[in-house]
């Protein structure tokens, strides 16, 4: 996580109303703009340019859901492992393309990670305009959680908090009530997207995790084997890597009893 000293004071924004960057960089003022835009709001404010490529992108969206438009179909993914090959399909949320892109994993990019290994994914990402670290990328979690500590050092008001009780059950089967949920924006590699998390307050080696609703939603899939996520975009298949050292620090905080993660 990015400590408020590494915030730059002299970048303020009117949408947070905070300090750390302008307003015009700001990522998520951009997404609700843009939303705003789709629903048909704000439209009087745009030039007769923005207009027309507006109207344009709308009447291009319309033509392709017509039904004389070929179904989407799945893309397949190939994980290559040693030698062997898995194959299986999957549903993706890029849903502007219909091209058949294909993930895999070799032994190649196996080269610069130490092995043997159990290490988890751990990688970091920009949410909410702040670069968060120790992001655990966990396909066993079915939400999207982000711990309490790391709400309030990303500079969040509690007012964008939505105050909705959700049960969490533990690995020893304790129930743990979240303090609510929130949406953020989540910066991955070109691709922005609007991600519901639930705020869980108890201590944790990380400050979040990604769980099944943000893999399935990017497409993405995920190698704790290779220490790394791929996932598809308008540019081709890209990559994020995995933070080794801060997967294995969490995971020897975790062992000291030092904290309790859900």
């Amino acid at each position: 996580m990015t400590p408020d000293s590494f915030r730059n004071p002299g970048l303020w924004c009117d949408f947070h109303r905070d300090h750390g960057h302008k307003t015009k960089d700001c990522i998520a003022l951009r997404i609700e703009v843009n939303e705003l835009l789709q629903k048909g709001h704000l439209r009087e404010f745009l030039s007769e340019k923005a207009t027309a490529h507006l109207n344009k992108e709308t009447t291009g969206k319309s033509k392709g859901a017509a039904p004389a438009s070929p179904p989407r179909q799945d893309r397949v993914i190939h994980v290559i492992s040693g030698g062997s090959e898995v194959s299986g399909v999957s549903h993706t949320a890029a849903k502007k393309s219909t091209r058949t892109d294909e993930k895999s994993f070799t032994a190649k990019e196996q080269e610069k990670i130490l092995a043997p290994h159990h290490d988890a994914l751990v990688i970091s990402l920009t949410v909410a305009n702040c670069l968060v670290k120790r992001i655990l990328v966990d396909n066993g979690s079915s939400s999207n959680i982000i711990f309490q500590m790391a709400y309030q050092d990303l500079g969040l008001e509690e007012s964008t908090l939505t105050r909705k009780v959700t049960p969490l059950i533990g690995f020893s089967g304790e129930v743990k009530k979240t303090a609510g949920e929130v949406i953020l924006p989540v910066y991955a590699e070109g691709v922005n997207m609007s991600t519901k998390f639930l705020v869980v307050d108890c201590q944790s080696a990380y400050n979040m995790i990604l769980g099944r609703p943000w893999i399935h939603d990017m497409g993405a899939v995920p190698s704790t084997l290779h220490q790394m996520v791929k996932f598809p975009t308008p540019w081709g298949i890209r990559i994020i890597r995995g933070d080794k050292e801060n997967s294995r620090s969490c995971y020897h905080t975790t062992l000291k009893g030092k904290t309790k993660v859900l």
